[in-house]
């Protein structure tokens, strides 16, 4: 994540996304949306500042951002812009950072522990059929979150990819996941 994000640096190699060199485009131009399980939003303004945000740095028309705003607001069912992010739960503030993420059209949705707190499986559901045309990939310990093509790794090394029913049944054969799951 932090090397598509450009947040770490490649060392060597090239990464490719779409087709492209991500080393040669802007990170607002990847398409990329990271949603962390505790997202980063500007906590001294409001919902609305914070859904307008993405749109006003690419100088968008103004009644366009309304309309995307407003659309988004409803999609995610927030319905009270003018509260201050910081007046607003967790759970609350990850529904704000969805609503933000679908303000522009992304390629790649990446939800890092974002479904930590959820054992709803419609809730999970739910989010992702608002990013249907995008690559959705979820990153988790949880293996009761697995779904779609599931890729299981063990220090860094794939050792599973396939169904996520088989991921699970291959899940419960490492021990060392197993211990550290029965810890939280």
């Amino acid at each position: 994540c932090k090397l598509l994000m450009k947040e770490v640096s490649q060392t060597n190699g090239k990464i490719f996304f779409d087709g492209v060199d991500i080393g040669s485009i802007a990170n607002r131009s990847l398409g990329i949306l990271y949603l962390p399980g505790n997202p980063s939003l500007f906590l001294n303004k409001s919902v609305k500042y914070n859904l307008e945000y993405p749109l006003r740095i690419r100088r968008t028309d103004k009644n366009q951002i309304k309309d995307a705003v407003l659309s988004v607001a409803e999609k995610v069912g927030i319905s009270d812009l003018c509260v201050w992010v910081k007046k607003l739960s967790g759970y609350e503030r990850k529904k704000a950072a969805l609503a933000r993420g679908l303000t522009i059209k992304r390629k790649a949705v990446l939800l890092d522990d974002f479904f930590e707190d959820s054992t709803e499986t419609e809730d999970i559901a739910s989010v992702l059929n608002l990013f249907t045309d995008s690559i959705t990939v979820i990153f988790t310990s949880c293996p009761h979150l697995a779904c779609g093509n599931t890729v299981v790794l063990d220090g860094g090394r794939v050792v599973y990819q396939g169904d996520s029913q088989t991921a699970k049944e291959k899940v419960s054969g490492l021990g060392w996941l197993n211990d550290s799951l029965k810890e939280l």
